[in-house]
């Protein structure tokens, strides 16, 4: 289903229709409206009625989903001794043909993994005669509300662990109007799905001949007074025989599913959740737990954060069966059955994505030729930046060496790097480009001839000169060093370590001068 679209779940029921309507956004799902309208007696065509109901409340048709009765249904369930999905779906048509009496063409096939371990499993096959499928189909087309998705009637109830909390083995139970469908329902998964003839209805019908009411007259007090009194006594038995044959029902469904239930661990306990119209009767949980073993209880509220605005909307336990369908065409689905197969799958029209999206291809188109256009200009720009610093380089590579300008100005750069520190290694190149010579010529050049000053050691490392110097006086070496300040690269001149030579009877100092810039010393 199409993310950030509404979705529309479409339950067909037989006493009413009910319809719950979700939008699928980035943060999660909102409830837009749930609806019902009763069927009349005598009715209407079911297209004219779906057609009226999603009219007269404005309901989205765009992503329908809507489910085939389950007594239309036969569901299966087999053992595999593997897990690969592409053995099952070839093994699955097979063991299924094998226990029909009919030709398996005549049917529509689907089938989903609800069980098993890393090496087998176990799998629930749903059949379905391809006439229901094709008239159902038919009928919601003409009420121009055709479905995405055609489910599973009982199946489907799986969705509902999306958002209600149903923990452990349990059994859901949607007692209708004239049916009544069972899910049993295993590690958040359904496993299992039943629907029986008989539902609020049966009921109606018992009360009205113990009284000798009116469908309409039994209906109401049926609803007002209700048919079961305190310590879960039945007012009418007519009525209370149809409740007894809803228990055994339920209690024979458990009996049938004992093998899966026994897997699922020793002494499991099943616990019974009510909803639909029938189960609003009071104490009707009570009666059941009561005839069953088993504890019932109605559908709670949602999950705060599941669905926003969904228990606001309407009665949950009435819409529950529509609300497992909405949930079903969402990113929450729990369940994967769908009828539309082979000829039945969803066609894709591409005229309708033509009228809803040609003025957004248009709009795509324009931004593709500005965005080409852009990419132009831009490279046009680009390449005449470059053109003006390449001619910039090179100007100024001219001006600093003198001499042709190579093709690669970088690539030259480099030579005469290269060369450049070649040539200092080789003559030793000081600060103010002075050599080694240049150096001691200039010290030499200046020691005034009347300072009587001898040079005992003298040594050049890096930029570093080194001297030991031997003086008559301290006036000397004063004398010196101011001497050789007055030199721009040997401003960093020091006189230090001065000490008295007792064998001369003069002085002896140190001279330590640094041709390194004073913001290049360590």
């Amino acid at each position: 289903m199409p993310i950030l679209k509404n979705v529309l779940g479409l339950d067909l029921g037989s006493h009413h229709l009910k319809a719950v309507e979700l939008r699928q956004t980035l943060r999660g799902l909102e409830a837009v409206q749930l609806r019902s309208v009763p069927r009349a007696e005598p009715e209407d065509s079911l297209s004219a009625l779906v057609a009226g109901f999603t009219q007269r409340y404005g309901l989205g048709t765009e992503n329908v989903v809507a489910a085939l009765p389950g007594d239309r249904i036969s569901a299966h369930r087999l053992e595999f001794p593997f897990r690969d999905r592409r053995k099952l779906a070839q093994g699955v048509p097979f063991e299924v043909e094998n226990d029909l009496p009919f030709d398996l063409d005549e049917f529509v096939l689907d089938w989903a993994v609800v069980g098993g371990d890393r090496s087998r499993s176990e799998v629930i096959a749903a059949l379905a005669p391809r006439r229901e499928v094709s008239n159902l189909l038919d009928t919601l087309r003409a009420a121009s509300c055709e479905p995405r998705v055609l489910e599973a009637e009982g199946l489907v109830l799986g969705n509902l662990v999306a958002v209600f909390d149903l923990p452990g083995p349990r059994l859901l139970i949607d007692l209708g109007h004239r049916r009544s469908r069972f899910c049993l329902l295993l590690d958040d998964r359904a496993v299992a799905a039943r629907t029986v003839a008989l539902g609020g209805l049966a009921l109606t019908d018992g009360l009205a001949k113990d009284r000798g009411f009116s469908s309409e007259e039994a209906e109401r007090a049926k609803c007002e007074e209700g048919l079961i009194g305190p310590g879960t006594r039945v007012r009418s038995p007519e009525a209370g025989a149809v409740l007894d044959r809803i228990a055994r029902e339920i209690v024979r469904t458990l009996a049938s599913l004992e093998p899966v239930l026994v897997r699922h661990g020793p002494n499991v306990v099943c616990e019974l959740t009510l909803f639909g119209g029938t189960a609003q009767l009071d104490r009707i949980d009570e009666y059941l737990t009561e005839r069953t073993g088993a504890h019932a209880a109605r559908l709670g509220l949602p999950r705060e954060e599941s669905v926003k605005g969904l228990a606001a909307g309407g009665a949950p336990a009435l819409f529950a069966p529509a609300i497992a369908l909405a949930l079903r065409g969402t990113a929450q689905a729990r369940t994967r059955m769908n009828f539309r197969r082979k000829e039945f799958a969803v066609r894709l029209d591409l005229g309708r994505y033509r009228r809803d999206f040609g003025g957004t291809g248009v709009l795509a188109a324009v931004a593709l030729l500005l965005a080409i256009v852009s990419f132009g200009v831009s490279t046009a720009l680009e390449s005449r930046r470059a053109s003006t610093i390449e001619t910039e380089i090179a100007r100024l590579y001219s001006e600093a060496l003198p001499g042709p300008v190579p093709a690669s100005v970088g690539t030259g750069l480099r030579e005469a790097v290269r060369a450049a520190n070649e040539r200092a290694e080789f003559l030793g190149v000081y600060r103010g480009n002075l050599s080694a010579l240049d150096v001691l010529t200039e010290i030499s050049r200046r020691i005034p001839p009347d300072l009587d000053i001898l040079f005992e050691e003298l040594s050049i490392d890096r930029q570093t000169v080194r001297m030991r110097v031997y003086a008559k006086s301290f006036e000397a070496a004063d004398r010196l060093g101011a001497e050789l300040a007055k030199f721009a690269p040997f401003a960093q001149a020091r006189i230090g370590a001065i000490e008295t030579d007792r064998k001369r009877g003069g002085k002896r100092f140190n001279v330590t001068i640094s041709l390194a810039p004073s913001d290049e010393r360590p």
